[in-house]
């Protein structure tokens, strides 16, 4: 098999051009500065001739030369992650073709997959599951959030991205995927346990929402799961309901949202802020700094809300809930101190259906506060208690909520 140079040296840089710049103009401003990109190229293509060397010894000599030839594709791709992964930055990532497409998925913010129905994360060395949907074919099967997933099939987790873990959970209708599970107990001692769980198709909306009675009080829930294409859309509706129910106050669920779309984030916020009011303020290293303000009709302005987050809430979710705190006027955060994600990335696809995740820019708060690796911290300060969910059912930050918005 042979690798050719010119190959690599293409996914490089296209990989450095979208580090940089994101943009069309990577030849102006190479041309602008002071030759680093081309060292940077030039110290990497002599690391390069070894690798060359590296598969000259391969072709002549590995025992399988069938599996060589068909992993030309999969080396490729590791030399550019390993790449963009040696910045050490966990948000910029170069996305194989099962990765992008999982990206774009979740993104839209609306439709269905074929899955097992749950929400899974990174952690250090296995993937947690952090949410699971009611009625799913997880559920089902006996998974719970926080269970810690140390194996998919036979393979470990501990190696594996996020989006690796969801291409392998995810698979058709009808098959089947078998876990590892290791279960935190309260006792400090963990539970393993093996749980088979059959797919089916995930109904996946970004916005769920009921209205709940309290203290004879009627409270409208909003659950967001994601800031994607469709959850403007899907928001506008469940307050139409709210308000059409005569609410009294508004639980805006966050917990567990790992983000999306920063302007999906301001879109949002017009409805819980006059128009016009500042958002977020963004910082960037080669676009102009932007203020993004709202432009909706602030429907719920008036109404007391009460926000919920989790140590999960990141991102384009602490926008939100941040200039909710900072910037509204009957506004409490209650819950656990959120993930404290302060940047800002974009996307540069390719016409091999890979794409190149990085990190643009940063974002402040409207009056300036940053939550990067801090987080925000609530309000009121009240921990989920697992077991009271496990074995009654019960949401204690949500009805600690309740309690706040009916003074009860």
């Amino acid at each position: 098999m042979q690798i050719k140079k010119k190959n690599l040296i293409s996914c490089l840089l296209a990989a450095i051009g979208g580090i940089f710049l994101g943009s069309g103009i990577m030849l102006i401003w190479i041309s602008s500065q002071n030759k680093t990109i081309y060292s940077q190229i030039e110290h990497f293509i002599k690391k390069y001739e070894r690798f060359e060397e590296i598969q000259q010894v391969l072709n002549q000599e590995y025992v399988d030369q069938k599996l060589l030839l068909s992993g030309e594709k999969s080396m490729l791709n590791s030399a550019v992650k390993a790449y963009v992964d040696g910045l050490g930055d966990p948000y910029t990532t170069y996305l194989d073709a099962v990765e992008f497409s999982g990206l774009q998925h979740e993104l839209e913010g609306e439709g269905q997959i074929e899955g097992i129905g749950a929400v899974v994360g990174k952690k250090e060395y296995y993937i947690q599951i952090e949410e699971v949907i009611k009625g799913s074919p997880a559920f089902k099967a006996g998974l719970l959030p926080l269970d810690r997933i140390i194996m998919i099939g036979t393979g470990e987790t501990k190696n594996l991205t996020t989006y690796e873990a969801v291409s392998l959970i995810r698979g058709k209708k009808g098959t089947k995927v078998k876990f590892g599970i290791e279960r935190p107990q309260n006792s400090g001692e963990n539970q393993y346990l093996v749980i088979e769980v059959e797919r089916d198709t995930i109904d996946v909306p970004s916005v769920r929402s009921k209205i709940l009675t309290h203290n004879n009080q009627k409270i409208g829930y909003i659950e967001i799961s994601i800031f994607g294409e469709q959850t403007n859309k899907l928001l506008t509706r469940a307050i139409s309901d709210s308000v059409n129910e005569n609410v009294s106050g508004i639980v805006l669920d966050l917990r567990g949202n790992g983000g999306g779309l920063l302007p999906v984030a301001v879109d949002l916020a017009g409805h819980f802020l006059e128009p016009g009011t500042l958002v977020v303020k963004t910082d960037f290293y080669t676009y102009q700094k932007a203020d993004y303000r709202t432009k909706g009709f602030g429907e719920l302005k008036e109404f007391p809300i009460v926000v919920l987050i989790d140590k999960m809430s990141a991102s384009a979710s602490e926008i939100l809930a941040l200039a909710l705190r900072e910037q509204g006027s009957n506004v409490k955060i209650l819950g656990t101190s959120s993930f404290g994600k302060g940047t800002i990335q974009t996307l540069k696809d390719f016409d091999d259906q890979t794409s190149l995740k990085y990190t643009v820019g940063k974002r402040f708060g409207p009056q300036g506060t940053s939550i990067d690796k801090i987080g925000i911290t609530p309000d009121i300060e009240v921990a989920f208690d697992m077991t009271g969910y496990i074995e009654k059912k019960i949401d204690n930050q949500l009805e600690k909520a309740l309690e706040v918005l009916t003074n009860k």
